[in-house]
């Protein structure tokens, strides 16, 4: 590492040693190195590259966490340097612009975090709204990510905004016309209006619209996902099925599309044996989960399966090889399934009440009850 720190060429860790280390933890680990060293040298463009660079691996590769620690830093370099050319590397004539685009990824992040206070979730949206005006953009993209926030609190309100996002003009500040298209589509599915949701999804389907990312299928991947977890609530498990089966052929390695958890509910209702294999092969992975919504639908998931597999088996316990890391590891390998239930359970239930207390509603309690006493 102090190698490369020594002899400072900020193109080559761009471009050569983030792409030799790999994504996530490992590159934020080079970034943070970078960030210390940019910073020693007041090497301004690069101050600004290498942070957003690490809050992309936290939003795309990681949980999150590390992009509400690092964007304060971010934020503050853009306040004070306002006129920094935007990197050739991307199209921001400004920096200030390109962090105006990640701060959309921490308005995302309000969802997400049960610890970011209602009254700090609603400062940054109000901080988000000033400078999408003072810097002259449509408020478009704000009200995208207000209907996101609200969807589960306020869905009266929630609905207002996405249909004021429909209205408003595009601009550069825009997510690009595929995800704005399988917002549209997510938003009709959960208004049950299936033919509207079909109707919306064929530009996609066909790849007229794909995503800006280098990966061509991330748009195609959202939208089969949002259509397997349709497919779910409605319980329809082969349909769901079929979509999860796509999605695992030809998913890649960005945190988003790592549903194994859903892939393991279609199978809980279709072939209880693969689901149990999926369970076993990422019990551990999920252990150590840090961001709280990805903990609460992990969770949820698990208990639906503890329960579709309890149904399923004439005995009452299952061999599962945990090691000492589980908390209720035991040498013999065997557990009753209740057991396991009961553990996913009240974690999964302290979870919702501490996203419902931040929000003022009872929300996620009723979504954990309803999803393991649903008959279908």
């Amino acid at each position: 590492m102090t190698d490369w720190m020594e002899n400072y060429d900020p193109d080559w860790i761009m471009d050569e040693l983030l792409e030799e280390t790999g994504h996530g933890k490992p590159a934020m680990e080079v970034l943070r190195y970078a960030i210390q060293e940019a910073d020693r040298r007041q090497d301004i463009p690069y101050m600004f590259m290498f942070r957003i660079q690490f809050c992309r691996e936290s939003t795309f590769y990681g949980d999150g966490l590390e992009l509400l620690i690092m964007f304060p830093e971010l934020l503050a370099l853009a306040d004070q340097y306002p006129n920094q050319t935007g990197n050739p590397r991307y199209v921001f004539r400004f920096e200030g612009e390109h962090v105006m685009w990640v701060y959309k990824w921490i308005l995302d992040n309000c969802v997400d975090f049960y610890q970011i206070s209602m009254e700090d979730c609603k400062n940054f949206f109000e901080d988000y709204r000033k400078r999408c005006v003072s810097m002259g953009f449509s408020l478009r993209n704000y009200y995208a990510t207000l209907y996101g926030f609200y969807e589960q609190i306020d869905p009266e309100f929630s609905e207002e905004c996405f249909h004021k996002f429909e209205k408003l003009p595009r601009d550069s500040h825009s997510d690009c016309r595929a995800c704005e298209r399988n917002m549209e589509i997510q938003f009709y599915l959960d208004k049950g209006d299936l033919e509207k949701a079909n109707k919306l999804s064929k530009d996609i389907e066909s790849f007229r619209l794909t995503c800006g990312s280098e990966e061509k299928r991330s748009a195609w991947l959202r939208m089969k996902i949002a259509y397997m977890n349709y497919y779910l609530e409605q319980g329809e498990y082969e349909k769901a099925l079929g979509y999860s089966r796509l999605v695992e052929r030809y998913m890649n390695g960005e945190t988003e599309y790592q549903c194994w958890d859903d892939f393991m509910v279609c199978y809980a209702y279709t072939n209880i044996g693969k689901a149990l294999k999926i369970y076993k092969e990422h019990w551990k992975e999920w252990l150590h989960i840090r961001c709280p919504m990805n903990m609460f639908h992990m969770g949820e998931n698990v208990c639906i399966f503890l329960k579709k597999l309890k149904e399923a088996r004439k005995g009452d316990t299952v061999k599962i090889h945990y090691d000492s890391s589980f908390p209720l590891y035991r040498e013999s390998s065997q557990y009753k399934i209740m057991e396991l239930f009961d553990f996913y359970y009240e974690q999964t239930k302290e979870i919702a009440e501490k996203f419902d207390q931040r929000n003022g509603t009872d929300y996620y309690k009723q979504e954990l009850e309803e999803s393991l006493h649903e008959d279908v």
